[in-house]
C-alpha cells in the first residue's frame, strides 16, 4: 500500500530535513550488569555492556590487579560478607569497594554520550547497621569533555533502613544531561555522624550501582547521511506527485 504523497506531506519532509542534518536518532543504553553475574575485578580490569566499557581502578592508580570490586546478585543474602550491601534489588549490580573509581567510555573510540540516570545506594563497610549517619556516602559523577575541561555533579546515598540500605533511582539535571562526554568517573565518599565525608583516604567510599542509563551522541557524519536519506525521500515525493 503506497503512502499518500501531498504537499502536506512534502512539506513536513522538508522541515523535518533541516533539523535532520544537525541531529541523527540517538541510541540509548542501559548497563544493568545482568551478564556478568560472579565476575570480580581487579584494578586495572573492564567489562563492557550496552556499547560501553567501564574500567575499574584503585583510587592511587597503583594497586594493580588489587580487588575494587564485583558484580552482586541482589537477591543472595549472602553476597556480602561482614559488609552491609544494599537490600530490595533482585537483579544483579557492580558493588565498588575500597574507595574504587569506575571509568566509563564508549566502545566507539571518541564516540560522546549523554548521562541520563541511574540507580545507587551506599555500602557500608561494617555489617552492623546501627553506626551509619542519614547521610552515609556522596556519589560523584565526573564528566570529561572533548575540549579537555570536566564538570561535576554530587549525590547523596542515604543510611540504612532497618531493614538495610537500599537502592534509590537518580536522574541527572537537564545541565549536566545535556553535555556531550568522552568519559566519565563515577566515585564515592565516605560521611560521619558530623556530616564530614572524605574521598580515597577510608576504603570505606563504597556504592553499589545499576541501571546506568546512557546515550550515545550521533557523530555530524551520521546525521549528514540520515539528512540525505530524508532528502532523497522528499525528492521521490516531489517527482511521484509530478
Amino acid at each position: 500500500m503506497a503512502l499518500p504523497l501531498g504537499s502536506t506531506l512534502t512539506k513536513i519532509l522538508g522541515a523535518t530535513l533541516a533539523s535532520a542534518v544537525l541531529a541523527a536518532p540517538a541510541q540509548a543504553g542501559v548497563i544493568g550488569f545482568e551478564t556478568g553475574y560472579g565476575m570480580a575485578f581487579g584494578s586495572g580490569e573492564t567489562y563492557s555492556e550496552a556499547g560501553f566499557n567501564l574500567l575499574f581502578e584503585a583510587y592511587d592508580f597503583e594497586a594493580v590487579g588489587s580487588a575494587v570490586g564485583s558484580i552482586i546478585d541482589g537477591a543472595d543474602p549472602f553476597a556480602c560478607v561482614d559488609m552491609a550491601c544494599p537490600v530490595g534489588n533482585d537483579s544483579y549490580y557492580y558493588g565498588a569497594f575500597n574507595d574504587s573509581i569506575i571509568y566509563v567510555t564508549s566502545q566507539t573510540a571518541g564516540q560522546r554520550f549523554n548521562v541520563n540516570s541511574f540507580d545507587a545506594s551506599f555500602i557500608g563497610a561494617n555489617a552492623s547497621l546501627g553506626g551509619y549517619p542519614v547521610v552515609s556516602g556522596l556519589l560523584f559523577i565526573q564528566g570529561l569533555l572533548a575540549d579537555g575541561t570536566s564538570t561535576s555533579v554530587r549525590y547523596n546515598l542515604l543510611g540504612p533502613t532497618a531493614n538495610g540500605f537500599t537502592f534509590n533511582s537518580y536522574v541527572t539535571p537537564s545541565a549536566f544531561s545535556s553535555l556531550d562526554f568522552v568519559q566519565i568517573a563515577i566515585y564515592g565518599m565516605a560521611c560521619d555522624a558530623a556530616g564530614s565525608c572524605s574521598a580515597f583516604n577510608t576504603n570505606q567510599g563504597q556504592f553499589g550501582i545499576d541501571n546506568l542509563e546512557l546515550t550515545a551522541v550521533p557523530e555530524p557524519a551520521s546525521a549528514l547521511i540520515f539528512g540525505l536519506g530524508l532528502a532523497g525521500l522528499v525528492a521521490g515525493a516531489r517527482r511521484r506527485k509530478a
